[in-house]
């Protein structure tokens, strides 16, 4: 799945890796970087502080799930140990590991920094030359303003400069960088959805998903779908272990999915300073997603 952060991304992608035929996993960042080494070492020193142990939670439980079984404390060690013998190697090394495992189920991933540089993207689309790309978006503005409330919750007392220009230009540039890599696949691997549109219909659109991965649309299969709770990966880690997340903290605490409000119009968010460029940038990209 390629989306943007606050994208609604952690909810609709477990409800696609709920159907009976695919697995859903957390972020597992293993894009971002060349190695599991330079992954683990990217851990940001404020997160080090209040007792986060991993730059990638969602890993982490990955690995300990599927490759020890489940996500106790000693699982999590075991995987963590596991990832240490292995440093040198690729995150699609690693991704291999996990698909094998899920076989012949089809592995749904969602990783937000897969689409925040040219970098990350071009090592996923290098490592896997059939994968379908699922496009979710969501509104600009709605983005941007679930950025800030994140950021503030998560880090208090964070400011993060220029605001909400700031938010809106990552959506843009995002947007962009996704949309110029769909142009270079065919129809068969791309689809892009609305997320607003899955959480709001979601019976109509999970079908619509299922049909486009060539996958059964039963009823049961839909039902499965709508009940991304039963996920092993939609609830918190072991605190204990300092692998809390890998998904959204929203969606750990509460998985069920719900309607969302979907805004009429896009309008400047409040605050916004005149930066007509960048505001006439994201109405072109909001009005080829379907937003105008």
């Amino acid at each position: 799945m390629l989306a943007t952060a606050r994208s609604y991304s952690s909810v609709v992608a477990t409800m696609v890796g709920q159907h009976p035929r695919c697995a859903s996993l957390p972020e597992l960042k293993l894009f971002a970087y060349d190695t599991i080494g330079q992954l683990e070492a990217s851990l940001p020193v404020y997160w080090s502080d209040r007792g986060i142990t991993h730059r990638s939670p969602g890993l982490v439980r990955a690995i300990a799930q599927f490759e020890f079984g489940d996500q106790n404390s000693a699982s999590m060690l075991a995987a963590r140990a596991w990832l240490r013998d292995r440093a040198d190697w690729s995150g699609a090394q690693v991704f291999d590991v996990l698909v094998a495992r899920l076989s012949p189920r089809l592995a749904v991933e969602k990783s937000p920094e897969n689409v925040e540089d040219d970098a990350a993207l071009q090592r996923l689309a290098a490592s896997y030359p059939r994968a379908r790309y699922l496009h979710l978006t969501r509104h600009p503005v709605t983005t941007q303003q679930s950025l800030e409330k994140h950021l503030n919750r998560t880090i208090p007392g964070f400011v993060l400069p220029g605001q909400p220009m700031f938010g809106i230009a990552a959506w843009v540039s995002a947007q962009c960088r996704i949309l110029a890599f769909a142009a270079t696949l065919p129809e068969s691997r791309y689809l892009r959805v609305r997320a607003e549109d899955v959480l709001n219909d979601p019976h109509s659109q999970l079908a619509s998903i299922a049909s486009w991965l060539e996958l059964e649309t039963s009823p049961d299969a839909i039902e499965a779908m709508l009940h991304p709770e039963r996920s092993p990966f939609a609830r918190p880690g072991p605190i204990a272990s300092g692998i809390v997340g890998g998904n959204d903290p929203a969606f750990l605490s509460d998985p069920v999915p719900r309607r969302v409000a979907l805004p009429p119009s896009v309008e400047p968010p409040e605050g916004w300073v005149e930066n007509p460029s960048l505001w006439e940038m994201t109405l072109d990209i909001a009005t080829r997603l379907g937003y105008l």
